[in-house]
């Protein structure tokens, strides 16, 4: 940490990721005295919600007759300990920092009958961890200006080093290096005029790129115009595309305009391009040709000044192979082309997304904010997500609507997304009920002693041997002190 808290909004995401998987309370509090950061271990453990820590005053949760800002200027900390909800005891220290001479906030401590040092010890490696983000993202923005290196750089790379996505890019949620590639790719096409054909499978976010590509052009003020071209029958998308006169055929009754010319002078998005009839694809390579077409029924010749972007989830190199796709037609669509990992292959985002989507439905539902448990979102990064970002969103829609608690918990996951994990346990389960039927039985007290002496010298503490077998570390020190087993 560097002292100015006002860094924290540059890291803001490291921080949440980081500070958010430890599992001692951490809270940030500014020079004012405001808290501006808690993790969810420290709500638990002071049985708070978020609306109720940020953006209040440390002052309201300090004993009587001690004041924050009297506390700065010593640069001492401070401790008190009181009854927690649980009913066991909680201790709060207030840790000053900043860089000399000034001390710009402090660091919150809550602890719940855990060691003290140890929370040190992870808020430390917490702040050297944000340190080390912080340096490699400075070595490698000089690294990039490295002349040696740009010499044996292909021409997408430096596109990609030199280009900045903007904020018309921040509904793509994602941090990865696949994802930052290409938005840097995408944000360089905005600035042109090419056609951009975006690739990926279904799920996968292509229109949300394409409007990105829109709203980022300089054609960003006029129409961004939508076509799926496998949700219009045969017989009616080229009326659609291109419109028709009256009485073109029958049903025709007044002339209609098509999407081309409704999109003039601005972009128009033909998804699922791969599923164009062949004899559309003819008339679609004309347009890109030379801007002209004519309406169905129509002999005046229309011209348009229009951007297109298309998209498609098939492989169209291999179409183009067999003859379901117009090669001519393919290469002017793949001037620029940019291709959307799937989520399985930028995991890393999940946390992101998870976070993005409990935020955004809680508000659509009027929910307070609800959080995740480490093991429920372990379960959501392990899952493959074939079905993508899509079927994430789905699922964290159905959590957030069904849960009655603050927490999603592993029981409001859907049996689909840890299928295979609840296989390998009771494989697993199977195992050792094999392994006990084989050898003599003994009392289950006797069982419970060789586990709990198991896990402690496995995980070596209370703490983490409670959680590895579901219960708490007072029953496990319990069971300890009944048993005579050391840890």
């Amino acid at each position: 940490m560097t002292g100015d808290f006002n860094g924290i909004n540059v890291l803001s995401e490291q921080w949440s990721l980081v500070l958010a998987a430890l599992p001692y309370g951490i809270g940030i509090i500014d020079e004012t005295g405001d808290i501006v950061y808690v993790n969810p271990a420290c709500l638990d453990i002071m049985s708070q919600s978020v609306s109720r820590m940020i953006g209040q005053k440390i002052d309201n949760f300090l004993p009587c007759g001690v004041i924050f800002k009297e506390l700065l200027p010593s640069r001492k900390s401070f401790s008190y300990s009181n009854s927690s909800p649980n009913g066991g005891m909680m201790t709060i220290e207030i840790l000053p920092v900043g860089a000399e001479p000034e001390v710009r906030g402090a660091v919150l401590l809550a602890r719940d009958d855990r060691d003290l040092k140890t929370v040190k010890e992870q808020l430390q490696w917490a702040m050297d961890k944000v340190k080390y983000l912080e340096q490699k993202l400075k070595e490698e923005k000089e690294s990039g200006w490295n002349s040696g290196r740009m010499k044996s750089e292909s021409l997408e790379q430096k596109i990609i080093r030199s280009i900045k996505p903007g904020k018309t890019f921040e509904k793509f949620i994602g941090m990865s290096q696949k994802v930052l590639d290409l938005l840097a790719v995408a944000a360089k096409a905005a600035k042109v005029q090419s056609t951009v054909l975006i690739c990926g499978k279904s799920g996968t976010g292509k229109e949300l790129v394409a409007e990105g590509i829109h709203q980022a052009s300089s054609r960003a003020q006029e129409a961004f115009v939508r076509i799926n071209c496998a949700a219009i029958p045969e017989a009616l998308i080229e009326s659609e595309m291109f419109g028709h006169e009256k009485g073109a055929f029958t049903g025709a009754v007044k002339r209609k305009i098509g999407k081309f010319e409704q999109a003039h002078q601005g972009t128009i998005f033909l998804d699922e391009i791969a599923e164009m009839e062949p004899s559309m694809q003819t008339k679609l390579l004309r347009v890109l040709q030379n801007g002209c077409f004519e309406r169905v029924g129509g002999e005046e010749t229309i011209r348009v000044d229009v951007r297109i972007i298309a998209a498609t989830n098939r492989e169209m190199e291999q179409m183009v192979k067999t003859g379901q796709f117009r090669e001519d037609l393919y290469y002017r669509l793949n001037v620029i082309p940019i291709q959307l990992p799937s989520l399985n292959e930028r995991k890393e985002d999940i946390p992101l997304l998870v976070d993005h989507f409990l935020k955004k439905f809680c508000h659509e539902f009027g929910k307070q904010s609800i959080g995740i448990k480490k093991a429920a979102m372990d379960v959501l990064v392990s899952y493959d997500w074939p079905g993508n970002v899509r079927e994430l969103q789905n699922i964290m829609e159905r959590m957030v609507a069904l849960t009655d608690s603050s927490y999603i918990e592993m029981e409001d996951i859907p049996d689909c997304c840890y299928c295979k994990e609840k296989l390998e346990i009771s494989a697993d389960a199977g195992n050792i009920y094999g392994a006990i039927m084989q050898g003599e039985l003994f009392s289950l007290a006797e069982y419970e002693k060789h586990i709990i002496k198991a896990a402690l010298e496995k995980h070596g503490s209370y703490t983490a041997a409670g959680k590895a077998l579901g219960i708490t570390h007072k029953t496990v020190a319990a069971k300890a002190q009944k048993y005579g087993i050391d840890k």
